[in-house]
Order: structure tokens, then C-alpha cells, then sequence
């Protein structure tokens, strides 16, 4: 697959609804008890730098699932779906156990942070598959 195969569109709309998504997973709604407790802090004490910057994690994950999900010509959200709950598991999940056992990351928060990031690469994963893909010229 080119990069031109790749539909900006998705990458977008996976990426930012993966943020969003974030925004209300560690929400006091759901989980930012178990990060603020760990940190010590409000999340509204974070600079506010790292908002910006942190969508640009699920943009870069949502064109990398766009661009790995057409060259393995997978062509349908459940496939789709599977391939980012592979991803999150050899690769997320492993860095994150590392973090846990070496680092002194709380359980609770290892798997919050797991838990967030499973959502995320699910959405994203099922957004860029589902989403038509453009159409190349005929020759």
C-alpha cells in the first residue's frame, strides 16, 4: 500500500476520537482516581503543553494501523480489530509489564494505562479499516 492509499480522513477522525477517548478514560468519571492517586496530582496540574502534544501519539498510531492494515490487506473491522489487540499486546503490554516491574509503576496504574491503550488501538484500528479507502486512478 502507498501512502497515497492511505485515507487522511480516517487517520484523522481514528486518531483524535482514540484522544477523546483517552480524555474520558481518565476522566474522575472513570479511572483519574487511580492516576491522581498515583501521581500525587490533578491532572489539571499537567502543563499544558502536553495536551497538544499527546494527540500526536494516536495521529502517528492511527496513519502506522492505516498504513499496516492495507499492506497486510486485511479488509474487514473484525480482522482490523484482532491486528491492533496483537499490536497492543507484543508491543504495549510488554513495555508496560517493563515499567511495572522495573520502575515501581503502580499495578493499578500499569493497567489503566493498559486498559486506555487497548481502547485506543481498537477504535483506531476499527476506524481506519472501516472507513472507504480512496480510490486509485485506472491507467
Amino acid at each position: 500500500m502507498t501512502m497515497s492509499r492511505i485515507n487522511p480522513a480516517a487517520v484523522f477522525v481514528a486518531g483524535m476520537t482514540a484522544f477523546a477517548f483517552s480524555l474520558v478514560w481518565y476522566s474522575p468519571f472513570l479511572f483519574g482516581s487511580v492516576w491522581t492517586e498515583t501521581q500525587g496530582a490533578e491532572a489539571t496540574a499537567m502543563a499544558p503543553w502536553k495536551f497538544f502534544v499527546a494527540p500526536m501519539r494516536e495521529l502517528f498510531t492511527a496513519w502506522f494501523l492505516a498504513w499496516l492494515i492495507g499492506r497486510l490487506g486485511i479488509a474487514d473491522w473484525k480482522a482490523a480489530a484482532g491486528l491492533g489487540t496483537l499490536l497492543w499486546a507484543a508491543f504495549y503490554v510488554i513495555q508496560l509489564a517493563g515499567a511495572v516491574i522495573f520502575d515501581g509503576m503502580s499495578p493499578a496504574l500499569g493497567a489503566v494505562h493498559a486498559g486506555d491503550w487497548l481502547g485506543k488501538m481498537l477504535i483506531m484500528a476499527i476506524i481506519v479499516s472501516a472507513w472507504p479507502r480512496p480510490q486509485t486512478a485506472a491507467a
